[in-house]
């Protein structure tokens, strides 16, 4: 599913228009992508927690050549599903 999709789904089902849910949509991103550039947790009740996790340095391999490569350290973004989420989806 796309963003259109969602925002159409969203539009229905909280009786918004398409234009107003997707202003919603778009300042939902705008306001995740912030907290977590603060490195802050973000927490939705239903559906699960991002955060910012820092990634180790390590050693890689070009799958190409062979040859070992450094890979350097950096952070990643995790997402971890409510319990209710979970048994949803099973």
């Amino acid at each position: 599913m796309k963003k259109p999709d969602v925002v159409k789904q969203v539009a229905d089902v909280a009786g918004l228009t398409q234009g107003d849910a997707n202003r919603a949509m778009k300042a939902l991103v705008k306001v995740i992508q912030k907290v977590l550039k603060k490195g802050e947790v973000v927490s939705l009740s239903g559906l699960g927690s991002f955060r910012v996790k820092a990634r180790k340095a390590r050693q890689g391999r070009n799958p190409k050549t062979g040859e070992i490569i450094p890979v350097p350290e950096g952070k990643k973004v995790s997402f971890k599903p409510t319990t209710t989420l979970r048994k949803l989806i099973q």
